[in-house]
């Protein structure tokens, strides 16, 4: 009898969703989404000041991901709120601060609210205990918080080091998860505060590299202003086997091929300061070239001051993907 393989990623946003969505129905699967637990903009972070929790914007996302896709309630916690004191509030992270405040924990929050959307699979947070992201720039400047760091800003000093405001320690779960892994995956998200930012708190290294798991790492299709301007697609894995002290087994990186809808697209972007990553690789057997790309001319909405991506990684063609190394 064939074993199922034990998948999961690590990592946050709308990379992670991407990912957790196109593998989601591929039998044979157990899937794992382990977030960070320092992220603190937006809706999110207004929730975790307020009622001193773990993050849930992630969580969410993973949960959406996971969830029964027929399910009314998957569209619901993506619902965000325009009006009144809930402006710019998912449905989604109050309802998960709402399960928290009535079951007393975070992980019992995440664990009924896996039961409620008929999730195929676990969401776990990295780290039992909220904490925030220190980065420290090549200029010595330190800035303080995810959200301050997520900021696009051209021009500022590259990030010399990452870090954590407070020292927590992977949980028991995230850990016993990475151990119990046939493959881990990384990315796409922003390199700081979407995928390293969940290699941090105390004992993920130490897990990733006594794991017998494969790691594999998605790139991004864009460097991103005021964190990786300039960098090529070997200085995102270069910074990513750093924190995480091993070896990415494993890349996927979209193969170039672009339509009148991408270069308007990629127009838009470079009036922000961001550019498709060179692909640098050459031969390296690590490697695995695809078309991964979906576009889509995405209005902004009022009450959501996140900006979000334009061109993002196609669901299917990226499933399809990684299907054939899992």
């Amino acid at each position: 009898m064939r074993k199922d393989k034990n998948v999961i990623t690590l990592g946050g946003g709308t990379g992670t969703f991407v990912v957790l969505s196109g593998l989601r129905d591929i039998p044979g699967i157990n899937l794992t989404a382990i977030v960070s637990s320092a992220d603190d903009g937006g809706s999110t972070g207004r929730l975790r000041d307020a009622y001193g929790m773990l993050p849930p914007g992630d969580a969410r996302q993973a949960l959406v991901a996971l969830a029964s896709p027929d399910s009314m309630l998957r569209q619901l916690f993506s619902h965000r709120f325009s009006k009144g004191d809930i402006s710019g509030h998912s449905l989604g992270n109050l309802f998960i601060t709402a399960l928290t405040e009535l079951l007393g924990s975070d992980d019992a929050a995440l664990k009924e609210a896996s039961r409620i959307l008929r999730v195929s699979g676990k969401v776990l947070s990295v780290s039992k205990r909220a904490t925030q992201l220190k980065a420290i720039l090549k200029d010595k400047t330190e800035l303080l918080g995810e959200h301050i760091i997520d900021t696009r800003t051209i021009g500022r000093s590259p990030i010399e080091a990452l870090k954590l405001s407070k020292r927590v320690t992977v949980s028991a779960d995230a850990r016993h998860a990475i151990m119990s892994a046939d493959y881990i995956i990384l990315g796409p998200g922003d390199l700081y505060t979407s995928t390293i930012a969940t290699l941090l708190p105390s004992g993920v290294s130490d897990a990733l590299t006594h794991t017998k798991a494969k790691l594999f790492y998605v790139m991004n299709l864009f460097t991103k202003a005021g964190q990786t301007e300039g960098y090529t697609a070997s200085a995102h894995v270069r910074e990513i086997e750093r924190y995480a002290t091993r070896s990415i087994d494993a890349i996927v990186i979209h193969e170039n091929g672009e339509n009148e809808l991408s270069k308007r697209a990629y127009s838009l972007y470079a009036k922000e300061g961001e550019f498709p990553v060179v692909d640098d690789f050459g031969n390296d057997v690590r490697v695995h070239r695809a078309p991964l790309v979906s576009v889509a001319l995405v209005k902004a909405v009022p009450e959501d001051p996140v900006p979000r991506s334009l061109v993002r990684h196609d669901v299917q063609k990226l499933a399809t993907t990684l299907k054939k190394l899992l």
